[in-house]
């Protein structure tokens, strides 16, 4: 007897509606049903689900998890260097976004200070308020 989308949610810490949308996906599949047409899960099932919560907690997309899911079926042997590429890719999208985060700050503090400097211009209200016409392209 399996455990319904209620019970093996409140097992792995996710909401109902989000193992419904796995089981939609494909991420996971109902192993049965009940008599009234409840969704049934089993003990691998209640695992995939452990995985995918875990995989989206270090930040992985749906599409990686499959992709993570496909290397574990054969296996830790598997798991471990898709795992080890994923999590190295993780690492230099975060450094990335920290350079491009950076620059976008130091532009605006930039553009603060400027605007500072200038608060008695006006922009002129043309046929919209012209106050942001000074933005710099990036």
């Amino acid at each position: 007897m399996g455990l319904t989308v209620k019970q093996v949610a409140d097992r792995v810490g996710l909401p109902s509606r989000t193992v419904r949308y796995y089981d939609h996906i494909g991420l996971v599949r109902a192993e049965d049903r009940s008599g009234t047409g409840y969704r049934l899960y089993g003990a691998q099932d209640e695992g995939r689900l452990r995985f995918v919560r875990s995989a989206k907690r270090l930040g992985f997309s749906l599409d990686e998890i499959r992709g993570l899911m496909a290397a574990a079926e054969s296996g830790c042997g598997g798991t471990e260097p898709e795992l080890q590429r994923l999590l190295e890719q993780k690492v230099r999208d975060i450094d990335t976004t920290i350079i491009e985060l950076t620059a976008f700050r130091s532009r605006l503090v930039e553009y603060r200070a400027d605007r500072r400097v200038f608060e008695h211009r006006r922009c002129g209200h043309g046929a919209f308020c012209g106050c942001l016409d000074d933005v710099p392209d990036p």
